[in-house]
């Protein structure tokens, strides 16, 4: 019998595929695109840390890429309870559902927190329910991972992935918060960081 949990695998390969594709089409139309009526940086900023913390953000999904390989060839995918895979597939379905939600909604989006001359502050689409919805895509997709491989180095990756999407946000809210000033400050005091709401 074939493995049923390298549909995940396969999932992950398709996800990833899809957000390069979206991005680049999105970028290459925001080259081309004019500038909405929204705040716009006069001034270059680079947050302190960027890379480092993009870094740590890669840790956490290095270790949960070698935790659901590890899961997958082992045959140690989904055993908790009946319906653990539809569980998981579902939250991955969401996390990028939210992530492509987010960079139509914003499409000159960087990996670092770096802001250029014309950056715009994104408040439509997705960030208009969510600071940071990219990043709460991305914790779903982890955590839909690690409910199908529950194993302990997937949930390890979880948990720094999570860690490491709390420290980008900050990271690149020290920066907006420098660049558009009270404009921000009024779209955080209305906006929460990553579950709406709550927080």
């Amino acid at each position: 019998m074939t493995n049923p949990d390298l549909l995940l695998c396969a999932i992950h390969i398709a996800l990833w595929a899809s957000f390069c594709v979206s991005w680049l089409c999105l970028r290459n139309r925001a080259k081309s695109t004019k500038p909405s009526a929204g705040p716009v940086v006069t001034s270059q900023y680079t947050a302190r840390y960027s890379r480092s913390v993009f870094a740590f953000h890669l840790l956490g999904f290095a270790a949960m890429y070698v935790g659901i390989i590890n899961a997958v060839l082992a045959g140690r995918g989904a055993s908790w309870f009946p319906g653990q895979r539809a569980i998981g597939t579902f939250a991955i379905t969401g996390g990028a559902a939210l992530l492509v939600w987010a960079i139509g909604s914003f499409p000159s989006w960087r990996f670092r927190a770096k802001l250029d001359r014309g950056h715009e502050l994104a408040m439509g689409g997705a960030f208009e329910i969510l600071r940071h919805p990219m990043y709460t895509g991305v914790n779903l997709i982890g955590l839909g991972s690690a409910i199908w491989t529950p194993t302990a180095v997937t949930w390890i990756g979880f948990f720094l992935i999570v860690v490491g999407s709390e420290l980008r946000a900050r990271t690149e809210e020290s920066v907006l918060s420098c660049a558009f000033g009270s404009r921000y400050t009024e779209y955080c005091e209305r906006t929460k960081r990553f579950v709406p709401g709550v927080y």
